[in-house]
């Protein structure tokens, strides 16, 4: 159990680490406080990430250096709904609606379905190109449903701002691209850092 707890925490600090930095270097060029309800949420944004690239399974530096074949033609699958069976499109939808919901709740920029979208099918896709290192399938069917997915979330946003008559308010962003910055960061973190054979090899 300890040592599992101990994997865990690697695995959030190699996302978070990156993501922390970049905090640090806008909050310390930063004159006036930013309050900690406003950190809060961005907090909540960077573990829902983790939570992704936990369960998706990205490939790292280390998995391109453990297997003498980088790329395997016969691990992409690039004909829609042939790979996948229907649970499985459901629960990649599911796993990025959340997603969908974070974008618009939190920052102002995604406040359209197209913004909002299109940056989840970019961690989508990222995700699928990573998972060409480490002998996962690279699927079309992933990338469609993850979109989906958080295309569906967005529309459970608009229609919860719908029921309360009420816009959300912003967080005040750091800057325009405040969120494609912690998903890359939390990618390159995770491709860099995450090396869970070494890991093991040292407890």
């Amino acid at each position: 159990m300890f040592l599992e707890i101990l994997f865990t925490l690697y695995q959030i600090f190699c996302i978070f680490l990156p993501c922390l930095i970049y905090q640090w270097i806008y909050l310390r060029k930063n004159i006036d406080p930013i309050p900690l309800s406003r950190l809060v949420w961005r907090y909540i944004f960077i573990f829902y990430l983790y939570l992704v690239i936990n369960i998706t399974g990205v490939g790292t530096l280390w998995d391109i250096l453990s297997y003498p074949e980088i790329i395997r033609i016969d691990e992409i699958s690039l004909v829609p709904f042939q790979a996948s069976s229907l649970m499985t499109n459901i629960l990649n939808a599911f796993m990025f609606m959340p997603l969908g919901f974070l974008l618009p709740l939190i920052w102002k920029k995604y406040r359209q379905w197209f913004t909002s979208t299109s940056l989840a099918f970019g961690f989508s896709l990222m995700i699928e190109l990573l998972q060409l290192f480490n002998r996962r399938v690279t699927d079309i069917n992933d990338l469609m449903m993850n979109t989906l997915g958080a295309f569906l979330g967005f529309l459970m946003w608009r229609g919860g701002q719908c029921l309360i008559n009420q816009e959300s308010k912003e967080i005040m962003a750091f800057n325009k691209h405040e969120a494609a910055s912690y998903i890359f960061l939390s990618l390159i973190g995770t491709f860099f850092l995450y090396n869970w054979r070494f890991f093991l090899r040292f407890l």
